[in-house]
């Protein structure tokens, strides 16, 4: 019985049947004065507008590429006929046959089938022009369109995309070969923070960006894209650490690389400006090159290089005392109004080592002596600060007191 039901000539049986019970309701009050319901043979019409025109032909070696794609379809039987025909819906179909025919334009007949018999069919127009073109294989780079590019990973840049092959063969008539603007693969980079390799599908463009509907082989590439994290240039601050042995002194330092890159969060590359390597020049006693590790600032991910080389001179050790330095404060909140404790004059000796001839052509201005509200070691009106210098990384900076003291009162 489930076979009955679902069988497709018991549906249109049960449509007719249903047909003839709605037109006999219909026609209740004049069945009566007629001796058939089919006695009615009053001729009719109707028309079936845009019907769809399918070409027959040989499509893998033709494709159409010009043709009138619809008619109108006129029918002409008895009011029955014509209402049975309405209800049933028969798999009628309209079509040229170029089975046979080659590249060129072609007029040709506009044929019918699978109409009901007893209906005459008339077709507008009765003949159609239709143009095959021979089909050809051309090869096409492909383009890869990063999509999304705005919902990235913040500071996340993106290299020149690869593709595996570079080109596939797009499978068209010469018309549309004429006309083709681009053959791409897309990749979604949304939230992307790492390096893409995925497989995406070809799409043929023609030159007003229309897809075009044609075979391309292969119909996938597979796509490689470098993906950089958020980076940042910082130069190399080279500090020192110990003392030369024997009374010698640096007479030059010569680092490189001078810079490094750094990578990491946008919000963390922001606060650093330089990166720091520390020489330690306790068992330096001759001219030599080490090689020194960058230390990188908290939260970054990754420095590169690492390491930087620096070529050390050496010569005799030589000093000089400069006298009365002035005392920098930094990183003072403006709130704040400071006082010197000690010294009381906010300044003081240091004596600088070095070699003598790098001595000899020290430029003061190079040079100070500072202290940094941030390296505060107390708490309190009164607080003790240690003494920093600043200088070239050839010459040692002794200032007279490790240690300074301040007092502040708070502006109102």
């Amino acid at each position: 019985m489930d076979k009955l039901f679902s069988s497709h000539w018991f549906v249109k049986f049960v449509s007719v049947v249903i047909a003839v019970m709605l037109y006999m309701m219909v026609n209740t009050n004049s069945l009566s004065n007629q001796p058939s319901m089919f006695s009615n043979q009053e001729e009719s019409t109707h028309t079936l507008t845009d019907v769809e025109v399918e070409v027959i032909y040989d499509d893998e070696q033709y494709a159409v590429v010009n043709m009138e794609e619809t008619v109108n379809v006129k029918l002409t039987g008895t009011q029955t006929s014509i209402m049975l025909f309405q209800l049933s819906r028969p798999s009628y179909e309209v079509y040229v046959d170029l089975e046979d025919r080659g590249e060129g334009v072609h007029n040709v007949p506009i044929e019918h089938r699978n109409f009901p018999t007893d209906l005459q069919v008339s077709i507008t127009p009765s003949y159609m022009s239709v143009e095959l073109q021979e089909l050809e294989e051309v090869s096409y780079s492909v383009e890869t369109e990063l999509k999304n590019r705005k919902e990235a990973a913040d500071g996340y840049t993106f290299g020149t995309p690869k593709t595996e092959p570079s080109e596939v063969v797009v499978t068209a008539p010469r018309a549309v070969h004429q006309q083709m603007g681009s053959v791409k693969a897309f990749v979604d980079v949304a939230g992307v923070d790492e390096r893409i390799e995925t497989e995406a599908e070809v799409f043929a463009y023609d030159k007003n960006g229309t897809l075009l509907e044609y075979p391309i082989e292969p119909e996938t590439v597979q796509v490689t894209v470098p993906v950089t994290e958020p980076f940042k240039k910082v130069p190399i601050n080279l500090s020192r650490e110990g003392n030369l042995p024997n009374d010698l002194s640096i007479t030059s330092l010569n680092m490189n690389p001078t810079e490094v890159t750094v990578y990491g969060d946008l919000d963390i590359l922001e606060d650093i400006h330089a990166v720091e390597a520390v020489i330690d020049v306790t068992e330096i006693d001759n001219d030599d090159v080490i090689e020194l590790n960058v230390n990188p600032p908290e939260g970054v991910t990754r420095i590169h290089p690492e390491t930087v080389e620096v070529e050390i001179e050496v010569g005799e050790r030589d000093s000089l005392t400069i006298e009365d330095v002035p005392i920098t404060l930094e990183n003072v909140p403006e709130h704040y109004s400071v006082k010197w404790t000690n010294p009381e004059n906010g300044r003081m000796d240091m004596i600088v080592h070095g070699a003598k001839n790098i001595l000899d052509s020290l430029d003061l201005d190079e040079i100070s002596l500072f202290v940094d509200w941030e390296d505060r070691d107390s708490e309190g009106d009164e607080e003790t600060f240690p003494v920093r210098a600043r200088g070239p990384a050839e010459i040692r900076i002794e200032p007279e007191m490790e240690h300074i003291q301040l007092t502040w009162i708070t502006e109102e």
